[in-house]
């Protein structure tokens, strides 16, 4: 327990990070607080004021509700409620909000105000006139409807003099030269027409629009927050904010925006478009594919080809291939220069193997949208650099160019540090890696301490449970081939040669089973015992899975499932499926770990690879969850050292074969023929014959890899 002294001097510091929008360790050095003493009003204020400016209102909210508990006469806690409310609340989130706000102790002016941002003006405010006339306002609007933004220029100009503290001329004025790309002077009368009128919601979404013309997201994502905030019902902003956090990596976040635009208007494909973008985001590519179905249902006329092609990368991702590609060439038949079509198929053909065809399209898009980092990262991934190579020096500059947003930059960084090392310009790979890396970091910051919470969670869970008996009754016969280990370990090369065996397809990332096997016994931060699990869902966790494999892949005998995080449950899993096998695959983790520095993963995914500490700490946490499970079923799991692979592939892979219970087939040692889908980081070299050329690579980098050597070396993982 904290002293009062001792609080004090921590809340400032925490406020400190807050104000320098360090807003990770402004999180963390708040939740050392609440560890202390959960009922401190100040810090549940500004914990929730934090997790609404990182898009995670749905959390504010909770943090919100317990300081208004402590301190229900706070009109400052209540309007941050109300902000919390409109950024990640829904209808029922609102109505309770107003409920409770009839009866709140705060001056009666505040709290109209409040119940009018949810009730008739919930989807505009009223701006400051500052003396002009409705007649001179309404001539301006109507020409720019008509489209006449040099004579609004004109006219809001004249009235800006006329009127110097009418925020609404101030806004047209911005807005007529947003139209004509005057960014710096509409930035600035937006800026003017705010400061004349703080809640002037539809400056504020203007001056958002602006920020994503010219590729300032953040900026616009702070802008539209506030228009929001300030009017939680604005359609279109509700749909831009929304469209802004799905670029940043925040997809969750817009669900609840764009549930709220759907209500507003039902009859609009454009939050179903905005929508499926953020579900394939999430990964969530059926439901994306429904999203767009929806969209294309709703427009009125001819659907426009990029919204078609969007459509036609959900497909592939949910593993409609054909009709994807089929409505790609419908678009490029049409329009052979839309960017996303180009993209959609070259990375739909990349995972099917077609390199050369991808190959093609990806230099068609640097052309068609020069700025877009993900297609050179993903072409470098089927490009083999060379000395000299024009493309590296392209990328480079690319890279240089003040201009670029973070997320290409960073997608760049990753491009070139490839292309590099192909050429074994080793000195200057990490100059580009620890920048892609870096950017990545503080778009998406991680705290490691959460994987040390999560894996004692999980043990406590598992531990002291008798799992050589155990067995349950009435669980299916269905037998996946789980392959696990670290990423970037060679998990893919060994689902790529079982999968090569005539019985078995691989399923890549399925993700389902590993994911619910987790929420039987970690539960909202708490863990629950594998023998308080009632038997009936480790039994269900079996036939649910074989269900949504059987709908996925119909007539498959087998299936191989390559999720990642299988081995943090693999105790209950076997128990819902006997027949299951699992794969563990190990790499010697100095290379495993570069390999993974020198990568980009799905956003939301593999967050502590971006840190070189948190990577060798990571580690650790793997090699402390195998040792778990060898100790108390040592028989339920086969162990494939990549390094022993690579150097004797035939006698290795007879024992893989013989460890999933499979009869041996020569094809599995010619696994790099296999023509199924390949949807991970490993798409080129899975599709390779097995090459010892990225053993001890490590070796190349040892000065640039010390925060992570020192790391595994403190957890007696490597020696020197």
């Amino acid at each position: 327990m904290l002293t009062a002294a001792e609080i004090q001097k921590t809340y400032a510091k925490a406020l400190k990070h807050q104000n320098e929008k360090n807003y990770a360790e402004a999180l963390k050095v708040y939740g050392t607080l609440l560890k202390s003493n959960p009922n401190i009003a100040e810090v549940h204020y500004q914990v929730g004021r934090v997790l609404c400016q990182t898009d995670e209102a749905q959390q504010a909210l909770k943090h919100l509700h317990k300081a208004i508990e402590l301190r229900p006469k706070e009109t400052a806690v209540w309007q941050a409620l109300a902000a919390a409310v409109a950024l990640g609340g829904n209808r029922r989130t609102e109505e309770e909000f107003l409920s409770a706000l009839k009866k709140a102790p705060i001056a009666m002016d505040i709290r109209i105000g409040l119940q009018d941002r949810f009730g008739a003006r919930r989807a505009s405010t009223w701006p400051v006139m500052g003396g002009i006339g409705t007649a001179d306002v309404n001539r301006m609007i109507a020409a720019m409807d008509a489209g006449s933004h040099a004579e609004v220029e004109r006219l809001a100009s004249a009235a800006a003099k006329k009127f110097p503290k009418s925020a609404i001329v101030r806004n047209i004025l911005g807005a007529a030269q947003m139209c004509q790309r005057k960014v710096r002077e509409a930035e600035a009368n937006f800026h003017a027409a705010i400061r004349l009128d703080p809640g002037y919601a539809e400056a504020h979404d203007n001056l958002g629009r602006l920020y994503m013309e010219t590729e300032r997201v953040e900026e616009a994502t702070a802008s539209f927050r506030a228009a929001i905030t300030l009017a939680p019902g604005m359609f279109n902003a509700l749909i831009a904010l929304a469209s802004a956090q799905t670029r940043l990596g925040h997809a969750a976040a817009a669900l609840p925006l764009l549930e709220r635009a759907i209500e507003t208007n039902r009859t609009s494909p454009e939050p179903y478009r905005a929508l499926g973008n953020a579900l394939v985001r999430l990964r969530k590519y059926d439901e994306a594919e429904q999203a767009f179905q929806k969209a294309i249902d709703l427009w009125n006329g001819t659907v426009p080809g990029d919204l078609i092609a969007l459509h036609a990368t959900a497909q592939a991702r949910a593993g409609k291939d054909d009709e994807a590609l089929a409505n790609l060439d419908r678009v490029l038949s049409v329009n052979p220069d839309s960017p996303i079509a180009v993209t959609g198929k070259a990375q739909l053909l990349q995972t099917l193997g077609r390199f050369d065809e991808a190959r093609e399209l990806f230099v068609r898009a640097f052309d068609l949208d020069p700025n877009n980092g993900e297609n050179y990262r993903q072409y470098s991934a089927l490009h083999k650099g060379k000395a000299g190579d024009p493309i590296i020096d392209k990328m480079k500059a690319k890279f240089d160019d003040p201009q670029l947003a973070d997320t290409d930059r960073m997608n760049i960084g990753f491009a070139v540090g490839k292309l590099l090392e192909d050429t074994k310009d080793y000195p200057h790979v990490f100059k580009y890696l620890n920048e892609a890396n870096a950017l990545m970091r503080k778009a998406y910051p991680y705290d490691v301490s959460k994987r040390f919470r999560d894996v004692d969670l999980v043990k406590k869970a598992f531990d002291g449970f008798d799992w050589k008996s155990a067995t349950l009754e009435g669980t299916t016969d269905f037998a996946p081939i789980f392959v696990t280990g670290m990423p970037r370990s060679g998990t893919t090369l060994i689902e790529q040669i079982i999968s090569s065996h005539s019985t078995v397809t691989g399923a890549g990332e399925v993700g389902e089973a590993a994911g619910s096997a987790h929420k039987l016994v970690v539960l909202q931060g708490k863990s629950r015992h594998v023998s308080k699990v009632p038997k009936d869902d480790v039994t269900k966790l079996g036939f649910d899975f074989e269900t949504y494999i059987r709908d996925r892949f119909p007539g498959s005998d087998r299936i191989t499932d390559k999720s990642i995080q299988s081995y943090m449950s693999l105790g209950i899993l076997k128990l819902a499926m006997p027949k299951s096998r699992f794969v563990v695959v190990r790499r010697d983790p100095r290379d495993n770990l570069l390999s993974i520095y020198k990568n980009k993963f799905p956003d939301d995914t593999h967050l502590y690879a971006y840190n070189q500490r948190d990577l060798g700490l990571y580690y650790g946490t793997f090699v402390d969850m195998i040792d778990f499970w060898r100790e108390r079923v040592p028989d339920w799991f086969y162990e494939v050292q990549y390094e022993e692979l690579v150097a004797n592939p035939e006698e290795e892979t007879r024992k893989l074969i013989a460890a999933c219970g499979l009869e041996w087939e020569d094809a599995c040692l010619s696994f790099h023929e296999n023509k199924r889908k390949i949807e991970t980081l490993s798409v080129f070299q899975a599709r390779q014959p097995i090459s010892k050329g990225s053993v001890q690579l490590w070796k190349q980098y040892e000065k640039d890899l010390q925060p992570m050597l020192d790391a595994l070396r403190e957890g007696g993982h490597v020696t020197d």
